[in-house]
């Protein structure tokens, strides 16, 4: 799996969360700030892929912080000819606001019921998508090769392409 790299905000571009898998463990990693604003570590969870049953990606809008944007928006502009700064400022965060009332989370359930939610900027849709579509293909490899049944018709077949083999070999020589 490839390491995925997502913002987790505007104001924050700098901060990324990560994806990334090490041998049979997914890592998520999200930066923790305070106010949304001032970086104060980052959150990091391990899981084994066996402890992984199922992603999915949920994406929605949330009415409340596109309102309240739109509403610091026009606020905003109104407020650009008294106070140029204060306009300004919240200007910017009626934009955020309305960026981050987009919302797409993935959400990762493990065998156990609990589920790890990722939130991503609407920009990064497609990332959580590929996130999802990797888990999920890390997911399917794990229970390949703990399928008894399989493993033993590939075994059954190989054998019986060896075998095949030697009988070939063997009418060739005669």
């Amino acid at each position: 799996m490839q390491p995925i790299t997502y913002m987790t905000s505007l104001f924050t571009f700098y901060l990324k969360g990560e994806i990334k898998s090490e041998q049979n463990f997914i890592s998520f990693k999200v930066p923790n700030t305070i106010l949304g604003l001032i970086p104060l570590g980052a959150q990091t969870e391990k899981f084994t892929i066996s402890q992984i049953a199922s992603t999915a990606t949920n994406t929605r809008l949330s009415l409340k912080y596109l309102l309240l944007g739109i509403l610091l928006v026009l606020w905003g502009f109104s407020g650009l000819t008294e106070s140029f700064l204060l306009g300004l400022i919240l200007l910017l965060l009626g934009i955020n606001n309305v960026v981050n009332a987009f919302i797409i989370n993935l959400v990762v359930t493990t065998t156990a019921g609990q589920q790890k939610i990722i939130s991503f900027l609407i920009f990064d849709k497609q990332k959580a998508n590929q996130a999802a579509e990797q888990i999920n293909a890390m997911i399917a490899g794990r229970l390949d090769d703990t399928n008894t049944r399989q493993q033993t018709n590939r075994v059954i077949d190989a054998n019986a392409q060896q075998t095949d083999r030697i009988i070939d070999a063997i009418n060739s020589n005669k």
